[in-house]
């Protein structure tokens, strides 16, 4: 019991459990790390953070999303000025915009061109030269049950 209390206690402390979902992969030189971090926190909306980190070079770019159900990444080579990284982070309800919400980083600068919002897709498009991509997304909520953490 003893010991339960002190794991308890050095969670609370930190106020973040150890990640269980990734999705990682390459945009040319950048690595690129999609995870759902669990919380140890008494506000439900607070449990599960989404992070979006690219990284080149010893820098990184790291986004962070709370109160969304699903995110996810792929790398687009649009061949001007270099690979882009596209990730969509939203909510799964029916007054969602699950068509939009998308994110853009230049995976070499490392420069934020567009958040996720509910009004960014034909901007994303845009940056993306047209078509977005198909990407596999992570379940927050699964994920964050996964990790222990109940989000609702």
């Amino acid at each position: 019991m003893r010991s339960g209390a002190l794991l308890s206690l050095a969670l609370l402390s930190t106020g973040t459990l150890p990640a269980v979902a990734a999705d990682r992969f390459s945009c040319g030189d950048a690595e690129v790390r999609i995870e759902v971090l669990a919380r140890d926190t008494l506000v439900l909306e607070e449990r599960a953070e989404s992070v979006v980190t690219v990284s080149r070079k010893g820098r990184e770019t790291v986004l962070r999303y709370r109160n969304i159900d699903f995110i996810g990444g792929a790398c687009v080579d649009t061949g001007k000025p270099g690979p882009l990284v596209a990730f969509q982070a939203y909510c799964g309800g029916s007054g969602c915009q699950d068509g939009a919400n998308w994110g853009v980083i230049d995976a070499t600068s490392l420069r934020v061109l567009t958040v996720p919002s509910d009004t960014n897709r034909a901007q994303a498009q845009q940056l993306l030269g047209g078509a977005l991509p198909v990407i596999k997304t992570i379940s927050v909520v699964n994920e964050a049950r996964k990790q222990g953490v109940e989000i609702f």
